[in-house]
């Protein structure tokens, strides 16, 4: 039976996010039966985010139980880029409740396939997505949203007001709620903005722009405990997002409200070691030990940034330090005996 489709619009790039790799060669067999031929293959989900950034693909298969970054979450980080905004979506997971139904819903995905599942199901969801007409609700909420970015991008924020309105009478919308919080912000409506930026992370847990705008706007407040939690709670996301000069300005603004944040120090350091400004990385350590000298996970950082200046001797001691403060810590044990043998091991920041 042929089922090759119709592709009057041409070949849309996909891409898929597996741990699996038979699953990922099976899914593009199936595809491939389809007549799609334009696929990307992700093997864990901080790949697949790089994939999203860099190749904007129009349908993204994902599997909710990636072992680093499940699929709803690759999907709830995407949502925040340009390129993941009017993607379609199919999501599979080994266990479908009714909180990942709730969930999926609020993120837009397309199709959910319960593992196991038949070739036959696999290629009817991505038919129903692919060539199935949107919900004209949706298709409607989507015009308004561009229409509500517009708006903002001039200044319009009365008209732009008016129009949020409108999209939260068709349904909840992560991106409307931040846009509500920040109009009202810059009016200085701050309680009623935090209202809303709140929503925004009830509906997308992933989404840095409220966690900062919020952040922000507790700094206002002279609520500085908030503020910080927010902020930090931003430049994380930004840092798995590989945002990192906003994640650091975020972190600055951190260090204005608690100089003797160790985690911030230690945040940028990791940053800094990604950009190869090494020097500035060592420092950022420096300051974070001299915050909390006891702990370990500092020093194994401080190790990989001389691995990376090409020092053994100096990332040995500090490894030494990490061990003698853990010495049940397998990865500085890891890292020191592969510095000992001449190899060195790919072992990320703590």
């Amino acid at each position: 039976m042929d089922r090759s489709l119709d592709l009057k619009a041409g070949q849309p790039t996909i891409l898929m996010a597996d741990a699996n790799l038979a699953q990922l060669d099976k899914n593009a067999t199936l595809l491939q039966e389809l007549g799609l031929f334009n696929h990307l293959h992700a093997e864990s989900g901080s790949e697949a985010m790089a994939m999203i950034k860099n190749f904007n693909p129009e349908i993204l298969i994902l599997s909710q139980d990636l072992p680093d970054i499940p699929g709803l979450s690759i999907l709830s980080m995407a949502r925040q880029l340009e390129a993941g905004q009017k993607t379609t979506v199919v999501l599979y997971s080994q266990k479908v409740d009714q909180r990942l139904l709730i969930r999926a819903g609020r993120f837009g995905v397309d199709s959910i396939i319960k593992i196991p599942f038949s070739d036959e199901e696999f290629q009817k969801k991505i038919i129903e997505s692919v060539q199935e007409p949107r919900d004209p609700q949706i298709r409607q909420a989507e015009r308004l949203v561009d229409k509500c970015q517009e708006q903002m991008n001039k200044g319009d924020y009365e008209e732009a007001l008016q129009t949020c309105n409108e999209i939260l009478d068709i349904h909840d919308n992560a991106e409307v709620f931040y846009n509500l919080g920040y109009i009202l912000s810059i009016r200085g409506r701050f309680e009623e903005a935090l209202s809303y930026f709140k929503k925004a992370t009830q509906i997308n847990g992933h989404h840095a722009k409220a966690y900062k705008q919020m952040g922000l706007v507790y700094k206002e407040l002279g609520r500085l405990n908030e503020a910080q939690n927010c902020l930090e709670r931003a430049a994380d996301l930004l840092l798995t997002l590989k945002e990192e000069n906003e994640a650091e300005e975020i972190l600055n603004t951190v260090l204005t409200l608690r100089p003797d944040t160790t985690n911030v120090y230690n945040s940028l350091g990791i940053i800094y070691r990604r950009q190869g400004r090494l020097e500035e990385a060592l420092k950022s350590y420096e300051k974070a030990l001299k915050v909390h000298p006891e702990d370990e996970n500092i020093y194994f950082n401080v190790s990989r940034v001389y691995l990376d200046s090409n020092n053994k001797i100096k990332a040995q001691e500090a490894l030494r330090k990490a061990l003698a403060l853990n010495p049940g810590f397998v990865a500085a044990q890891d890292l020191l005996r592969a510095t000992e043998i001449g190899f060195k091991l790919k072992t990320g920041e703590k």
